[in-house]
């Protein structure tokens, strides 16, 4: 069987990662991501539809997507996957009032409005737009239905709303209490490899 690394391969290739050992399918979004040498991968389809925060404030630091990013969904992944998943610093705007652009360290986190493409007068530029923006913005279930996303980006005019993505691709703003979907994003290794099934897998050999 062939195998590839996962550096080489093409944006919005497929490679699957297993969530409480089910292969799950993810999008290879940007290479040398954050940092060089780590490759940016989402979530094909959203995983489940959540709040953004229960108490209904806009900072995404303390909300409870970010813990559950980084507390339940970070533990259904296997364990030589979770390894490699290292703390990167990306680009966030605080919220709850902090409008100022700044940057936090997180191994799982949702994509930013601006990662996809979006601009807008109470939207701070959270890095630059993907590559294929164009194709990520409309997220789906399993099934091939079309749902609202959530990104981290905080809707900076008020503190109780942050910024999503329609089911149609347009850019829109919620109250962060309600539930809706999530793609989870994190960044591995560009070195590891990925067989012919898209199957990313980590050397575990003694060197």
């Amino acid at each position: 069987m062939a195998v590839t690394q996962l550096g080489s391969k093409a944006l919005m290739s497929i490679v699957k990662v297993k969530e409480n050992g089910v292969a799950q399918d993810f999008y290879v979004v940007r290479h040398n991501a954050y940092t060089t040498g780590r490759t940016l991968l989402l979530r094909r389809y959203i995983h489940s539809e959540r709040q953004w925060h229960s108490s209904n404030v806009n900072a995404y630091a303390t909300c409870t997507l970010d813990a559950w990013f980084n507390g339940d969904y970070f533990n259904s992944l296997p364990a030589d996957i979770r390894g490699q998943i290292a703390a990167v610093t990306i680009p966030y705007t605080p919220g709850n009032g902090n409008t100022t652009l700044s940057s936090i360290s997180r191994k799982v986190f949702a994509v930013s409005a601006t990662e996809l493409g979006q601009t807008h007068q109470y939207l701070n530029a959270e890095g630059t737009a993907l590559a294929n923006a164009a194709d990520l913005k409309i997220a789906t279930d399993s099934s091939g239905t079309a749902k609202t996303q959530w990104t981290r980006s905080p809707y900076t005019l008020d503190t109780s709303y942050a910024w999503r993505l329609s089911a149609g691709g347009g850019l829109d703003y919620g109250g962060c209490s309600g539930a809706y979907g999530v793609r989870p994003a994190f960044t591995l290794p560009s070195t590891l490899s990925v067989d012919d099934n898209g199957n990313i897998t980590v050397n575990t050999e003694p060197v």
